[in-house]
């Protein structure tokens, strides 16, 4: 379809009533508002498949009809001679005996051919199948994006969370992909910047206790970060970076993301104020005008951005509540590091000392963003779960830096409390990087 058709450019198009689609589209869960609204190439589609005439399919059943035959074997051979077509029709398999019969079979159509062959009041009925099936079907799915937290749809936080695509949140905020028209892209933008926004505050609202807890959990490492006098600008800056990078990684962001979408929807309510007042006489015939070299982010893009920051947000979410002591602990030593690294520059310690510290606090880093992917060292096996005994076994050794035996024992404790209890590959891999061996 090269354009979006109209209701009733459709409904003359098919020879049938435009409220008759109209009732169709609506008990296929699709919306329109009047006979003038257009629908894109699948609900077309859609329409065509239901109401498309299909004469093809009835032409062979008249051939059928065997009330010719019984005249043909009884009357005399003169008579049969005349009815040369009906002959041609009915195919009969002694045809060798009239050339002129095999002659018109070869260059005519071949549906005329196998109709004999082919029940397709069957084949009408098993595609008429097919079509329904693909209807429900695609109504399921409708009705799954569409989720709005009401009684028939109550678990919305999950939908939101783990099911929300690009083509989702266009559907369930009815966004029309914009074609070249920027006026047009702009108002889409919105109108999609807005669904988003809408999503995450329904999401928040029906989770409001649950997502405190997680925001008092982590407004320690959520706040600014207050550099120490003893440390150098090196190395408030390093961690200061860590604290961001752990908060974004377990922090709920709720406040940070809504800030986004507004700051986003209040710039497409701009553009589209500018189109509005715009030259249009400068737009069409100046290419420096301000509006034609103003770059755009394609349309697909943003969308599929936007809907990652709406999924962003309720996953860290149900990560924090499945993982929520570990998380803590995580939190807990991270300040416990820096701390102790402030005491060991307050006591002197040599350089040697201070710059391992640093590795090891790294280590600690590292280890933490390993377990955030949800995947890595985190499975509680035989009561044990491996990334809080790596924590004790690496803090073991930071305590222990003066030991020269103290890397040999961090080494056969990852082994024996965290590695033993592994059960993926890549694991091993990471472990055995962070033990050094």
């Amino acid at each position: 379809m090269a354009k979006a058709k109209r209701i009733y450019e459709i409904a003359k198009e098919f020879a049938h009533d435009d409220k008759e689609i109209m009732e169709f589209l609506a008990a296929q869960g699709i919306r329109v508002a009047n006979r003038l609204s257009a629908v894109n190439e699948d609900t077309y589609n859609l329409i065509k498949a239901k109401f498309t005439e299909q004469p093809k399919v009835e032409e062979p059943e008249p051939p059928k009809v065997e009330e010719p035959k019984p005249a043909a074997e009884t009357q005399p051979a003169e008579e049969v001679a005349q009815p040369s077509k009906k002959k041609k029709k009915n195919k009969n398999p002694q045809a060798q005996q009239q050339p002129q019969q095999v002659q018109q079979a070869q260059p005519g159509n071949n549906k005329t051919q196998l109709a004999d062959d082919i029940d397709f009041d069957k084949l009408n009925v098993a595609t008429q199948g097919v079509y329904k099936e693909a209807i429900r079907a695609g109504n399921e799915f409708i009705t799954h994006y569409s989720a709005s937290g009401t009684k028939k749809h109550p678990p919305f936080g999950a939908v939101i969370g783990a099911h929300l695509n690009p083509w989702g949140l266009m559907h369930s905020s009815k966004v029309v992909e914009p074609g070249d028209s920027p006026a047009t892209y702009w108002r889409a933008v919105n109108k999609l910047t807005t669904a988003a926004y809408k999503k995450i505050q329904i999401f928040g609202l029906a989770n409001r206790e649950a997502i405190a807890e997680m925001r008092d959990a982590t407004k320690e490492i959520g706040s600014d970060y207050v550099p120490r006098e003893i440390f150098t600008d090196e190395e408030n800056e390093r961690f200061a970076k860590q604290q961001r990078f752990l908060f974004m990684t377990f922090g709920h962001g709720q406040g940070a993301i809504n800030d986004e979408l507004l700051a986003l929807k209040i710039y497409c309510e701009r553009m589209s104020v500018k189109f509005e007042q715009m030259n249009f006489v400068d737009y069409l015939t100046n290419p420096d005008n301000e509006l034609n070299v103003k770059p755009r982010v394609p349309f697909e893009v943003m969308a599929e951005v936007i809907t990652h920051s709406v999924k962003a947000f309720p996953r860290r979410f149900f990560f924090f509540q499945k993982h929520k002591e570990t998380i803590l602990l995580v939190l807990k030593n991270f300040f416990e590091w820096i701390d102790g690294y402030q005491k060991l520059k307050e006591a002197g310690a040599p350089e040697a000392k201070l710059q391992r510290y640093l590795e090891l606090e790294e280590k600690f880093i590292y280890m933490t963003e390993f377990m955030s992917f949800d995947n890595l060292l985190r499975v509680p096996k035989k009561d044990v779960i491996p990334y809080v005994n790596a924590i004790e076994v690496l803090n073991a050794y930071r305590d222990d830096l003066d030991n020269p035996e103290a890397l040999a024992k961090f080494q056969y404790d990852l082994r024996g409390k965290v590695m033993y209890f592994l059960v993926k590959p890549k694991e091993f891999v990471f472990l055995w990087q962070l033990g050094e061996f």
